[in-house]
């Protein structure tokens, strides 16, 4: 369930990067970040109250706080500042190694472990993605893939940090109160960078915006948390390697982007190799030595 769970998040996060490409040129990058974090956080505060939820121990807040810095603001911040040089079908690959940046975090601060042949393809993978951005020349490392790669930088610390809470007070609580804690913040920053003109953006502009507040802000945390604290931060993590392919569907299907073969090659690529880190070698157990009866 934990594996299911978790592909339930990846489907709707898939969806994050088109949408957010639909709203840039639009809004301002700022707004795009940090608004959907007001509007999940409206749902957050009704939600809690619905259900009438206590306070959490004020022992985790900083805890909370490393959440709410790693996907309530960091991601959809710097993803915003991205597509803003790079198409959404490129964004796609480049996330192919938040897997490894998952587990690495979840090792450091969930004190996982994985096998040595786990890193080796895990690390192989990354390379071939770097490869490929820097061999692609349509993108500017200078400004979308540092973005970008803060994203997944920002993603994967706020994931396993989440993942952890998790496991002892609940997925959907954990994010409803980490989009609470930030709220006040968000709240002031969308103020200032929300634009008059605004209001003019076509209805898909309207409609990639709201997605990303409900579904990959609010709704995608609810089954990604739910599957990161049953299954486990390393091998749910893996499951985001469907992600890049997700990704390249979305953006034909809605954003008519062009998906070459060098790029699903790359992917396929980068999603076997973190497959391969996933076999497991078991020893046979040695069957115990006869004892002689005295």
């Amino acid at each position: 369930m934990g594996l299911f769970w978790g592909f339930i998040g990846v489907l709707i996060f898939s969806l994050t990067l088109p949408a957010t490409k639909l709203t840039v040129g639009y809004f301002d990058p700022l707004f795009v970040g940090l608004g959907r974090a007001v509007l999940a956080g409206v749902l957050a505060v009704f939600s809690l109250k619905l259900t009438k939820n206590v306070l959490l121990p004020i022992e985790i807040l900083p805890r909370l706080i490393i959440v709410m810095l790693g996907v309530v603001i960091g991601f959809p911040v710097f993803s915003a500042y991205a597509l803003q040089h790079i198409p959404s079908s490129h964004g796609g690959v480049i996330t192919g190694i938040l897997p490894l940046a998952t587990a690495i975090a979840g090792t450091v601060l969930a004190k996982e472990s994985q096998t040595i042949l786990f890193w080796i393809a895990s690390l192989f993978g990354s390379v071939i993605v770097v490869f490929y951005s820097l061999w692609n020349q349509e993108v500017s490392l200078r400004f979308g893939d540092l973005f970008l790669f803060m994203a997944v930088l920002s993603a994967a610390i706020g994931y396993a940090e989440g993942g952890r809470l998790s496991k002892i007070y609940g997925g959907w609580k954990v994010i409803s109160w980490s989009l609470v804690l930030a709220l006040p913040f968000v709240t002031l920053i969308s103020i200032f960078t929300f634009q008059k003109d605004d209001l003019e953006a076509p209805f898909s502009a309207w409609f990639g915006f709201l997605y990303t507040g409900v579904f990959s802000m609010f709704l995608g945390f609810f089954a990604w948390y739910k599957g990161l604290a049953t299954s486990g931060i390393g091998k749910v993590g893996q499951i985001q390697l469907l992600q890049p392919f997700l990704t390249f569907f979305f953006s034909a299907l809605i954003l008519s982007e062009r998906i070459d073969s060098s790029m699903i090659s790359i992917g396929l690529m980068v999603g076997f190799s973190i497959f391969l880190g996933r076999i497991r070698f078991q020893k046979k157990a040695t069957p115990p030595k006869n004892r002689k009866i005295q």
